[in-house]
């Protein structure tokens, strides 16, 4: 298990160290730092950026790499060559308007691409006490299990959040048609059986877990519940890599709470951390 933290400009950056070390720590992984020389960047001044990082990490041995090209496909070249299990990258902290929207794409393309998994440090956390899962059903098993090994280790609280459809406008009026929870639970439907699953696992695992289940829009009730419950992390999957409707609209779903969360967010593909 490896993680790699990867630094661009200081203090900026900073958040991102502190967070993805957190996260290693938590894990018990070595890390590697590494920064990407662009345009006019010389490599003294990249030592340089890794030297104040690794400083700010704390840690008393970190491999640190430097490497020259564009940033997300020198990120996702690095991590096809060494095998690392989770990436650490930074978005928007601190950042001028110019700088949010360099960093962004960064950030959601290789949380996009990636073969493991993707942590997105929006802003930085002192601890790590309470996170949201979201879970879109069965195929989302890996959040479960990622997600409860993180929680577990860092003793922290889950919200396992599931998002329902919305009724649809021609039913306006009609509320009462939405399930509550208790009721979806009560149901043979595919999701009802993974909700359950999830509830056992977790408490299997000895994580505290509440599940909530709300019915509008993924990602705008995803990234309502976190500003309301003050999370230290989200946990969500990328939807599978095909082509359809149901995929597409989770990348979708991804991409907007990468871009919007107001925390740090955790992109899992496989058992990677």
């Amino acid at each position: 298990m490896k993680t790699l933290i990867c630094v661009r400009d200081l203090p900026h950056a900073a958040a991102t160290v502190h967070f993805g070390g957190l996260m290693a720590g938590v894990q018990r992984t070595p890390v590697t730092l590494m920064t990407v020389m662009v345009g006019d960047d010389t490599e003294d001044e990249a030592e340089h950026r890794l030297a104040q990082a690794g400083e700010l990490l704390g840690a008393p041995t970190v491999d640190m790499k430097i490497r020259k090209g564009e940033p997300a496909a020198e990120i996702l070249e690095e991590v096809e060559a060494e095998g690392y299990n989770l990436i650490v990258v930074g978005a928007r902290t601190g950042m001028s308007v110019l700088r949010s929207l360099f960093a962004r794409p960064v950030a959601r393309r290789v949380a996009k691409e990636a073969r493991v998994c993707v942590l997105v440090v929006n802003q930085d956390r002192l601890r790590l006490g309470r996170i949201l899962f979201f879970t879109a059903g069965e195929l989302d098993e890996d959040v479960i299990t990622v997600g409860a090994r993180v929680a577990k280790a860092a003793e922290a609280d889950v919200t396992l959040l599931h998002v329902a459809n919305p009724v649809p406008s021609m039913y306006t009026g009609l509320e009462a048609m939405e399930e509550t929870l208790e009721e979806l639970l009560q149901t043979d439907t595919p999701v009802a059986g993974h909700l359950r699953k999830a509830a056992r696992y977790l408490a299997g695992e000895g994580v505290k877990a509440e599940l909530q289940l709300r019915h509008g829009v993924a990602q705008d009730e995803i990234l309502r519940e976190a500003k309301k419950g003050d999370y230290d992390l989200i946990v969500i999957g990328p939807g599978p890599m095909s082509g359809s409707l149901r995929n597409l609209v989770m990348d979708n779903v991804t991409a907007q709470v990468v871009d919007h969360a107001p925390c740090p967010v955790l992109v899992v593909r496989g058992g990677c951390v």
